[in-house]
Parts: C-alpha cells; structure tokens; sequence
C-alpha cells in the first residue's frame, strides 16, 4: 500500500493509525517475565542507557539473556506514595504454567545499593532470594497499572498517555483504597497506539484509552464488549492468532473471563501460515464443568504506520479478523 508523503508529512503516528482504521487486535507483545524497576529520570531513548540506569541490573538482564531467558525490562517513574527515600522498588511478574488467569507477581522494596543484587537472584532463581525476603512486600491483592510516557522514545507517549495516567493516578487510584497503583512506565511497545497500558497482574493490553473508557476500566461495571475497540491483546498468549481469538471469546464472556485459568492453543495453520485454528479453554465461571470455543482467525490485510512527526512509511501492520467463531461445549 502506498501513501502520498504529503499526506503524512509531520503527522503524529498515532493520529494516523486511528485515521487508517487500523484495528489494534492481536499486536500486543508476548512476555514470559516481565521486570519493572523504578528509575528516575531523565530516560534515553533506549532506557536501559539511561545515566541512572544500574550497571549491575543491566548485567544480570544480559545474562539471563544469554541463558535463553526472555526478561521483559519496564522502568518506572518513582512515586513517592509508592516508595521510601533510599529505597527502589523492584517487580517481577512471572507466566505460569497453563491455564492461568495472571502472572505470578514478587515486589520488592529495596536500598536502592542492593536493587542489582535482587535483579540478579529475582532472574536466576538462586536460593539466595531467601535473603533478600525481608524486603519482599504483599501486594497481591493490588493491580499495577503502568501507562507509557516514554517522551524520549515517542511523542504521542506523553501526549495521549500522560493525560491518561494523570486521571488514573489521581482520580481513580485513590478511590479504590491502595488496591490500585498507577505508574509512569517506559516504552511499552506500539506507540502508534497511544495512549497504551498494561494491567498488570493480569497482563491485558489496552490502547487508545480515553477519559471515557476509564470507568469501565477500572470498575468494570459496564460491558468488557464496550472496550472492543481498546483491547490490544492478552500478553499471556504468545502469537496474534491467538490475542484475536480470546478477544472475540472476552467479548462474549465478559469480565469473569479475567478471573479464570485461560488454555489456548493453535490447533492447526494453514494458507501459508495466513490462518490459524485456535481453541480456547476455561472452566465455568459459576459451575463445574469446562467451557471451550473454537475459531478460526485470518490474516485480513495491513495497514501502513508512519514514522512520527517523520515523512514516510515506517512499516506495514498486519490486521487479523476472526471468521468463524463455535462454541464447543
């Protein structure tokens, strides 16, 4: 596909996306674990070369690298609420076996001398984690919010996502009692999709995320089928085929979904691998039996994404629909 430089000369990638219609189905990431690390600013472009940025947390996400470990980095902005003075907060958000409904959550609030320490025992799995116990904190029961406001990597970050997290902070968090923390976070990935969160421990991807979709959710009092057009994906799942196919399944089931240990599997492609068989499992929200819906999802077309404020294409997007959808038991 192919679009006129002047019609997109100077134009903010996310206003774009919008205008091309591009559906954000199926393009959330995919994370095994998932670190967040408190980090003050100012951030570079590639936070992790930030001036601040531990060298021994860098160290030990290059290790696990080399051993095969896929680690997720998420900085984020110190909040004074949310930590003590000398101190940084450390969480590592693990996917466990299938089927589950969240990651598996550790939070940590440590002397900030001691953060690459952590890191190092959180990512290998060492028994000298045990140490290191007095620091663990319990916030099971609290939801992490973390909005992109990576200005340094996008502008449409701060622009669309600032406001966001800004609402979310302080208008919503403290109603609910300490159960929710809000986070300024670094690049998420998709900033053509600003303003872009993470619902963590759940780990569901919303996108485009306006000061009225807020209510519905936070509170989920409303229909989940009225966030459709928000919903990114699961980034429990591990390919597009599969986000597609839970959202059609979400749409229908409705909140109680979030709740329950979720098994997805691709039961066969086909068409060049343009298509995709998916089967996705849970048990009964309120019985003792199993619920299971198979789909059929397909590579639909794509949509161009530019580079922000730039003068051309930047790449093409793929677009993934959901054609045949049959509840099995």
């Amino acid at each position: 596909m192919s679009v006129a430089p002047a019609r997109i000369k100077g134009q903010l990638c996310s206003v774009y996306s919008r205008a091309q219609g591009e559906d954000p189905g199926g393009s959330a990431p995919s994370w095994e674990r998932c670190l967040v690390v408190e980090l003050e600013k100012p951030w570079t472009n590639d936070v992790i070369e930030s001036k601040k940025f531990p060298a021994e947390v860098a160290s030990a996400l290059a290790l696990a690298e080399t051993q095969g470990y896929s680690v997720r980095l998420q900085c984020v902005v110190p909040d004074a609420e949310y930590s003590s003075p000398g101190h940084t907060r450390v969480m590592l958000f693990s996917r466990p076996p299938r089927p589950f409904a969240r990651f598996l959550k550790r939070d940590y609030l440590v002397p900030s001398e001691r953060v690459g320490e952590l890191v190092r025992v959180l990512l290998d799995q060492s028994g000298e984690l045990e140490s290191l116990d007095g620091y663990r904190e319990d916030s099971d029961g609290v939801r992490e919010m973390l909005v992109c406001t990576h200005g340094t990597r996008d502008v449409c970050c701060p622009s669309f996502g600032y406001p966001i997290y800004r609402n979310l902070r302080h208008e919503y968090a403290p109603r609910l009692d300490g159960r929710l923390r809000v986070w300024r976070t670094s690049h998420l990935g998709g900033h053509r999709l600003a303003p872009n969160l993470v619902d963590l421990p759940e780990g569901r991807n919303w996108v485009r995320i306006g000061p009225d979709q807020l209510d519905t959710l936070v509170f989920r009092e409303r229909p989940a089928s009225d966030m459709r057009p928000f919903y990114r994906g699961w980034v429990g799942l591990d390919t597009p085929f599969e986000q597609v196919a839970e959202r059609e399944v979400f749409m229908l089931e409705g909140w109680d979904l979030t709740a329950l240990p979720v098994t997805s599997r691709m039961t066969s492609s086909g068409n060049g691998s343009r298509s995709a068989k998916v089967r996705i499992e849970f048990p009964e929200p309120h019985g003792a039996g199993a619920v299971a819906y198979d789909a059929v999802v397909e590579l639909a077309g794509i949509v161009p994404s530019v580079t922000c404020l730039g003068e051309g294409i930047k790449e093409e997007i793929e677009q993934y629909t959901t054609t045949q959808l049959e509840k099995v038991r």
